[in-house]
Formats: C-alpha cells, sequence, structure tokens
C-alpha cells in the first residue's frame, strides 16, 4: 500500500530505481556532484542516497539530471529539504521534488557549446578498420555533435575527445580528496594526482557512439564538412561533469570579462 502512495504521487517522468547525478554550484557544499539513486518520495521529497559525507545545507540549489539510457532523460532545478534515514537504516538526501517534468526539461535540451579535439574510429565493409579527426561540440550528458571531413560508413563509431588539463586536474583533486588517508597511501615512487588524472583522461576515450542524424554542414576548397548527431549508447557520468565545468567557466568569464580561451 505504501509503494502504490507512494508512486500516485510522484511526476510521471519519476520512477523509484532511477539513477541521477546531482550538481551543486554552492562551494559550501563541499562538492559539485553526486550521483545516487532514487529510493522513495516521501511527502514531496526525492530520496536518493549518495555519499554519506555529502551534507549540503538546507535550501542548497541542486540540478538533478537523470542518467536513463534513452530519450526519455530529463533534468530540471530544485533545492535541498534536508537529509533522512529511509526505513532507519539507508541515508537518503531529501530533494524537493517537481510537480511535473514537462518537454522543456528533457535532457536532449541541456546542452552546452565547445570546441575539442576529437577522434573517431569505426569499421567500414569495404575499407576495414578506420581513424579520422573530427571537432566535437554541442556537448551534453548524452550525446554530442561531430564535424569530420569523412561521412564514416557505419551505423556506430568509437569516440575519443581531447578535454580539457584544467578540467581533469580539478576533478582529479575532488576524486583523491574523497579517498580514506588509509587508500590515499601511496608508495613514493607513485603521484596519486597523476595516476588519477591518467584514469579519468581514459574514461573519455572508446565511448560507443550511435550516429543519429548526418548532414553536409558547409563545403569549403578542401570539400564537404560533416555534422554528425551522435547519442552515446551509455549516459556517460564524465561528460555530465564536463558540461557542468564548461557552463561554470563561461559564467566566470562573463562575470570577469576575461577573454574565453581555447578548451583544448
Amino acid at each position: 500500500m505504501h509503494s502504490s502512495q507512494t508512486r500516485a504521487t510522484q511526476p510521471q517522468a519519476l520512477e523509484i530505481g532511477d539513477r541521477f547525478l546531482l550538481s551543486f554550484d554552492e562551494p559550501k557544499t563541499g562538492t559539485t556532484q553526486q550521483t545516487g539513486r532514487l529510493q522513495d518520495l516521501k511527502n514531496g521529497a526525492l530520496c536518493i542516497d549518495v555519499d554519506p559525507d555529502c551534507r549540503p545545507p538546507r535550501g542548497t540549489p541542486v540540478s538533478v539530471s537523470s542518467l536513463r539510457t534513452d530519450i526519455s532523460d530529463f533534468h530540471f532545478s530544485s533545492e535541498i529539504l534536508g537529509r533522512h534515514r529511509l526505513h532507519g537504516r539507508l541515508p537518503v538526501l531529501l530533494i524537493k521534488a517537481p510537480k511535473q517534468i514537462d518537454d522543456g526539461q528533457r535532457r536532449t535540451s541541456h546542452r552546452v557549446s565547445a570546441a575539442l579535439k576529437a577522434e573517431a574510429t569505426w569499421h567500414d565493409d569495404e575499407l576495414g578498420p578506420m581513424n579520422k579527426p573530427g571537432v566535437l561540440t554541442n556537448i551534453s550528458g548524452g550525446g554530442a555533435r561531430l564535424f569530420m571531413r569523412h561521412l564514416p560508413n557505419a551505423e556506430r563509431l568509437h569516440l575519443d575527445a581531447c578535454v580539457p588539463e584544467s578540467f581533469i586536474e580539478e576533478w582529479a583533486l575532488r576524486r583523491i580528496g574523497r579517498l580514506q588517508k588509509s587508500a590515499r597511501r601511496q608508495s613514493i615512487f607513485t603521484d596519486p594526482l597523476q595516476q588519477a588524472c591518467a584514469q579519468l583522461l581514459g574514461e573519455f576515450e572508446r565511448i560507443e557512439c550511435r550516429i543519429v542524424k548526418s548532414s553536409v554542414h558547409n563545403r569549403d576548397e578542401r570539400g564537404a564538412i560533416h555534422s554528425l548527431a551522435l547519442s552515446f549508447l551509455r549516459p556517460h557520468e564524465g561528460y555530465f561533469r564536463l558540461v557542468s565545468f564548461l557552463e561554470r567557466q563561461a559564467l566566470q568569464r562573463g562575470i570577469e570579462g576575461k577573454e574565453p580561451r581555447a578548451a583544448a
């Protein structure tokens, strides 16, 4: 009975068991992003399990993004209502639930402009393995747009992206900071930051994508420039984090009047 009442009061787009990426924009939270699963909905609050050390104050703004593998994924803005122990055991973060999820909140609209060097790899039935450079833009956690001189003769490809070093270092430092002291004990010959950076860079390699649509974007003396709309076969946490990072950079440039720098 309790379960049916919970589901009856939640927006139709939400499902118990859904995974989410939570993005906090205030420094006082001590973290920028967390992933967790929707465990329940109580009195208009989403109960999402996150790291027990994640304790943002009540009223902290948060962006909630679903991590689904289909086009029904979405995002919305909300606020922290507090913490709770579900059934007296499981610690969860309480987030104010939206009254409904509309088309304007679908994840496909939440993208950020960028210009990252990239490399696409695929198998051509006639030519065999192919590998060509491109430029990645219009990025989201679920896909991106890729500009290339060569049009892949395939439905799927693997994508390698050259992401900003400052983003990798920031993420690596946060990852290292979350480790327990015992886990941080390394050999004097091992650099934990360098190790973490190398691991995170690897997460942006060989990402399997589906080519949703292709078209000729422009032509010049060298020929056509093709535009490929790519959908990641699985939502990518690294790209969700990258979108947040690039948005913060753009906001910071606007506030301080800095000239934009190339992302890669």
